[in-house]
């Protein structure tokens, strides 16, 4: 039984004595609602009342019945509700403890600051690709509520050195400064590059001129949410069909539809096979779209003849079932 259960259990019951109580000593000796109450509480309580003792004897019955009981559902609710209230300070310290140590063993993981709008679909699509993350916010409500649905969440100041730390930014990969302040973004974005000069950063801002003082205080890539949304809408009105497709694609869960980076080790089979050999499309019902070569070349809808070398990342459109199968038939 949940503390909840065990708590609405006791208040049940304590309701339910006041009410035999009240009701009872009501009909016994004919007075007042008002008495009766005051006889309840002052019965249950303890303090005790001026009874003669010519008092009739069913009423004495009646009293030693309300006292024991009252006192025993008076006393479980009070246990009940002390018990929940240390099962809570103590779940919660040990939840935060277990995350702490979670938290300690991640390598390579993306730390999220902010958990706001943005923040929260980045956490969302995170979880659902299984990518290892990591989100501080100081908001307690928010913190509390991402922690019982299994997020590992530092809960204080992102622009705190001490909860960077805490998040883990000396072995992460990926750092996101998702907050609703340019300004602090920019901040966010100089101590984040000056505590893991290795970490690739991206970073939000508001306005277009926020972009070149976020590059500058070390981001690597710049989202402007204003800018996207214009294009964004803009597109819906010169292109409707492709922007059509490309919601689809991402929202809609029934075509399981991914764009997926696929990274060829030195030992991928792919390695020197050309496009035309692997027959991506006909075997494997995946669209190559384009290749980023190891050097840093980006090659769009590539020739068919060309060849896959060692370290290039295919950028591939697919099911995510066709791609999951592709990755695990050549060990990527």
């Amino acid at each position: 039984m949940t503390a909840l259960a065990r708590i609405r259990q006791a208040l049940f019951a304590l309701a339910a004595v006041f009410i035999i109580a009240v009701t009872g000593h009501h009909i016994l000796t004919g007075g007042s609602w008002l008495s009766s109450v005051h006889y309840f509480v002052i019965t249950v309580s303890g303090v005790g009342y001026s009874e003669v003792s010519d008092t009739p004897p069913e009423l004495q019955l009646y009293s030693i019945f309300v006292i024991l009981i009252g006192m025993f559902v008076v006393g479980y609710t009070i246990t009940m509700l002390l018990q929940s209230m240390i099962e809570g300070q103590i779940y919660r310290a040990l939840g935060i403890r277990r995350m702490t140590q979670e938290i300690e063993h991640l390598s390579g993981h993306t730390i999220i600051c902010g958990l706001g709008r943005m923040g929260q679909t980045l956490a969302e699509e995170f979880a659902s690709r299984e990518e290892p993350f990591v989100v501080i916010d100081e908001d307690s409500d928010k913190a509390l509520a991402a922690r019982a649905e299994g997020t590992l969440i530092v809960t204080g100041d992102a622009l705190d050195e001490e909860s960077l730390l805490a998040a883990g930014i000396k072995r992460a990969k990926v750092f996101v400064a998702a907050l609703r302040s340019d300004a602090d973004n920019v901040f966010l974005t100089l101590t984040a590059r000056n505590l893991n000069p290795k970490l690739r950063i991206i970073s939000r801002g508001e306005l277009p001129a926020t972009e070149k003082k976020l590059r500058q205080a070390g981001a690597d890539d710049v989202v402007l949410p204003a800018v996207i949304g214009a294009r964004r809408m803009a597109a819906m009105v010169t292109q409707p069909h492709a922007t059509e497709l490309m919601d689809l694609m991402v929202s809609d869960k029934t075509l399981r539809a991914d764009l997926e980076e696929l990274v060829l080790p030195p030992e991928c089979p792919l390695v020197g096979q050309s496009i035309r050999g692997v027959a991506l499309q006909a075997n494997h019902q995946i669209l190559l779209l384009g290749i980023r070569r190891s050097g840093g070349e980006m090659l769009f809808a590539p020739h068919a003849d060309t060849k896959f070398t060692a370290g290039d990342a295919l950028i591939a459109l697919g099911k995510q079932g066709d791609l999951r199968v592709f990755r695990q038939a050549h060990g990527l």
